[in-house]
Parts: C-alpha cells; structure tokens; sequence
C-alpha cells in the first residue's frame, strides 16, 4: 500500500523544514520513504527518519527543504511524500473470500485547515463496506474530505473488498536471484522465493514478471519438481503464472524456483578488447516489496572482477581456481527505489577455449606417455641383478581383495542409507544392518591398516602408492563434508538452487576424481601380483 502525502503550506512566515507523520502502529509496516517538491518531482528532499513529533503515539519525519522559505512573500509551496507499506491488507475475519485494508484516515499534522483523502482499491476489488462514509468516485475510488482537522489526529479506517477473478495475498520475505555470465555468451537468472500465503483461501498459482525480452522460462518446487507456467504478454512484462504441484494453506509456506534467459548484447556491453559491462535491473518490472534480497553474480569462468556502481560493495567469493561469484546483500526493497547497477569485469575472449585446450593437452600427454611405454615394452629386457622382495605377492593380493570389499560394503551402506530415507527399510531392520556393516567395516579398515605398514616398508615406490590411497580417501571424506553442509545450506535458504546445483557438481567431480586415483593404484598392485 502506497500513502501519498501532498502537502501545501501557506501563510507559515519563513521554514526550512516541515514534520509530519502517521499513527505509531504502522511503523513495522513502513519499507520506504521518500519526498520531493510537488511542482518538480525530481528534486528528491532529504528526510529525517523516526524524529519526534512532541505528542507521542506517531512516527514522525522531518523533511527538509534544503533552503530558507518564506511563505509570507513567495506564496503557497508543495512538496510530497511517499510511504510505502506491505502487510496492511489481510483476510476478513468474517467473510473468507473477503479482505480488508487498514490505513490512516487523515494525515498526522500540528495543524491542516484542509484534508483531502482518496482511497484508490486494485481494479480488479469490489467495494463491500468501510468504517466511514466514504463518497464513491468510481468503481474502486473513493473520497473524504474535513476541514480543520484536530493537532495530529490519529484516526485509522477499514474499507472491506472483495476481489474478481485472480487476487493473492502473499508475502516474500526474503527472494534470492542469481545472474549467470558464463564464457558462451549466455546471461541465465534464477529466483528462488519463499512465499507465505496469508489469505484464508488456498491457492496453486503465483504470478512472477518477467522482462519482455526473457526466453527458455522454467520453474521448479523445492524437490525440484517441474512446474507447469502460463505465459502472457502484457505491455513491456510477461505475466507468467506458475502452477504448483500442491497447493498453499493460510500461513504456510511454499519454496519454488523461476529461472530465465536473457538476450546477452541487451545487457552486457564491450568497451575495451577484453573490457566488459553488465547493465542490471535487479528486478524488471519491480512489482513486490522484500525485507531481504540477496543477488549473486557468477563472472564468467577467468574473468576478473573491475567495479561496481551498487550502492553496496559486494562479497568476493573464490570459487575453484578460475572463477569468481558476486554476493550482494540488500534490505528493505522498495518498488520506488531504483536498483540498477553496473557490474564492469575483464574477460580474455578466447577463455572459452582454455578448457578444450587443457583437455587436449592432457590427451597428447597421455597418448605419448602410452607410445614411451609401448617402446620400453619392446626394447630388449635388462639384466636385472637379484634382490630381496620386502613384500609377498600374498600380501599385496590380500591388500587389493581387502581394499574392493571394504568399497563393495561402503557402496551398500550407501544404498541402504537412500532406501531409508525413501522409506522402503523400516527403522528397526535400518538400525541392524547399519550397525553390521559398521562392524564389518572397522574389521576391514584394521586389516588395510596392518597390511598398508607391511607395503610401505617395501620402498619408496609402494610408499607413494600408500600415499595416493591416503590422499584420495581424504579428499573423499572432505567430498562428502562438503556435500552434506551444501544439502544443509540449500535447505535453509542460504543459497540459490543454481549454486546448490553447482557446488554438487563441483564436489561430484571431486569425489570422481579421487575413485580414479585409488583405482590406478589397485590396478598396478593387482600388475604386480600377476
């Protein structure tokens, strides 16, 4: 709900600044203020926040002019002020499919010879009842007028409506976006809201606007699920109505996630060889207040991050070797505030390729490392002189068989594990077998650790291979840390889906990497078994 406080000052000799409020009960309601002089909008005024108005029960503002006025001279002056509240519509106690609008009847002022106040309802309410005779300008317009208002009246009203066709009444507390500038020229935006439906009546849909130009439009539930979306054109917006899978009870909450596309060249700009722009509105259209917005921007892989023209400065987070992500962190978001940024960053434009070419570099590596050996396996065998073998083939071939039975016993605690969680395993039967494969492997891990003394004292070659084990089984513990605190974060909302899917990818290739690196060593123990 926007108040709009048009106020006219005359015969009040000279001022250079002016207070006003409104009863004290709204001020958790208030996200934004703002005032300007009436006959120039654009000359913002600046304000005074939470001051006193000498007679308590009010929030009060001061408003200053930014010069000396004399009234007395120059005549009437105006200037306006802006409030902005969310959560005054709520649900009628009486009629379900019925809301009502709470708000201050009459300006909060030491003294007003006139006010004038208009109600304007959405266009799509129909006017049931209020708390005063309000006069009907039209279908949803409605007018009060008093002359000589009492010092600072605090009278507040209800005008009852009930809405035609498609009204929701939600609350979005917090909305988490992230921008995606990857080194294809492809800009991808992801939001992922928690939305409270504060209605008496259930509902499956909520609607989201879209820039115009957004493409490739989704949107998933929290298990990630695939929501059907309804597309409409509609100005320079897309109305897209997402359909959930089950619907939102009064106070509950739904999480979902809408993600989109955008055309690159209409919102990143090249201003050197490798000098890059992104011009952003956060929100295009803005048509919703949040107590909490939280935007990250990922650069494209390599890019280097410049400066920002936020009116905060961003959280660099290093993200793997080569890539960097933005985190800002906004409070209050106003749909009367501007939030557009520019984010400028340096980018190599053959970066794209720098990834195809380590992959194949790699592969001429491996395919002459294979020729070398092919040529040492031809050459004429050595003479090797006699020596004294540290460790039995016995114990190496027991090492590998004990090593493969303990990853069988750890594949099906991992299976046992998903099956529980899907409830296919009752709790009891999940218990016992738990606590056997836990015994069986704790025999097998004793085991490896005997034997892993045994090959190591062999040489500085079995050594190293103990080594890689031990790396590797390291990194795998690290690997599943990590994603059980990503599960953890994506559950609480501190993170985007898009980043959940990220950070499991990147610990999934971690986790591949080091099996392949434990791999290699029981295939050249089980070489030189045979």
């Amino acid at each position: 709900m926007t108040l709009n406080d048009t106020v006219t000052l005359s015969q009040a000799g000279e001022l250079q600044n002016f207070r006003l409020g409104f009863p004290f009960k709204y001020k958790s309601n208030l996200y934004y203020v703002f005032a300007y002089e009436s006959q120039n909008p654009q000359q913002r005024l600046t304000l005074e926040l939470d001051v006193g108005l000498g007679t308590p029960g009010f929030y009060g503002i001061r408003v200053n002019f930014g010069r000396q006025l004399n009234l007395d001279q120059q005549g009437p002056y105006s200037f306006t002020v802006i409030f902005e509240f969310s959560g005054l519509i709520t649900p009628n106690l009486q009629k379900v499919e019925m809301f009502d609008l709470d708000f201050p009847v009459y300006p909060s002022l030491d003294q007003v010879s006139i006010s004038n106040t208009t109600v304007v309802l959405p266009s799509n309410a129909n006017y049931t009842s209020s708390s005063h005779n309000f006069t009907q300008a039209s279908s949803n317009t409605f007018n009060i007028a008093k002359n000589q208002l009492p010092e600072y009246t605090s009278e507040t009203g209800i005008i009852s409506f009930q809405p035609i066709g498609f009204f929701n009444l939600l609350e979005n507390k917090e909305v988490r976006r992230n921008i995606i500038l990857d080194e294809w020229n492809e800009l991808i935006v992801s939001d992922f809201y928690s939305t409270t439906n504060k209605a008496a009546n259930e509902t499956f849909n909520v609607l989201a606007l879209l820039p115009q130009k957004a493409y490739a439009i989704d949107a998933k539930d929290n298990l990630r699920n695939k929501l059907t979306i309804t597309q409409q054109s509609q100005g320079e917006v897309i109305k897209a109505t997402i359909n959930l899978r089950t619907s939102i009870k009064q106070n509950l909450t739904a999480q979902f996630l809408v993600s989109f596309k955008l055309p690159w060249k209409d919102y990143i700009s090249q201003n050197e060889w490798n000098g890059f722009a992104l011009n952003f509105k956060l929100f295009e259209p803005m048509n919703l207040t949040l107590r909490k917005l939280v935007v990250t921007i990922d650069l494209p892989e390599g890019a280097e991050f410049q400066s920002s023209n936020a009116a905060i400065d961003p959280d660099i987070v290093q993200r793997g070797a080569y890539e960097k992500m933005l985190i800002f962190t906004l409070n209050n978001i106003s749909s009367y505030k501007n939030y557009d940024f520019t984010i400028n960053y340096k980018h190599v434009l053959f970066w794209s390729s720098f990834r195809p070419t380590l992959w194949t570099g790699a592969l001429v590596t491996i395919i002459g490392a294979i020729a070398l050996l092919w040529q040492i396996r031809k050459a004429p065998a050595p003479i090797l002189v006699p020596t004294t073998l540290l460790v039995r083939p016995e114990e190496l071939r027991n090492y590998v068989r004990t090593y493969e039975e303990k990853r069988k016993i750890q594949r099906e605690r991992e299976s046992l594990e998903v099956q529980a969680r899907k409830g296919k395993v009752p709790r009891r039967l999940f218990r016992v077998r738990s606590r056997t494969l836990e015994s069986r492997l704790s025999v097998l891990s004793r085991d490896l650790s005997m034997l892993r003394e045994k090959i190591r004292a062999a040489g500085a070659r079995y050594t190293d291979m103990m080594r890689q084990i031990e790396v590797a089984e390291t990194e795998l513990q690290g690997v599943e840390a990590d994603l059980l605190r990503t599960e953890a974060r994506y559950r609480r909302g501190e993170i985007s889906a898009a980043a959940y899917h990220k950070l499991l990818e990147d610990s999934y290739k971690r986790k591949d990497r080091a099996k392949t690196s434990i791999d290699g060593v029981l295939l050249r123990l089980k070489e030189e078994i045979i």
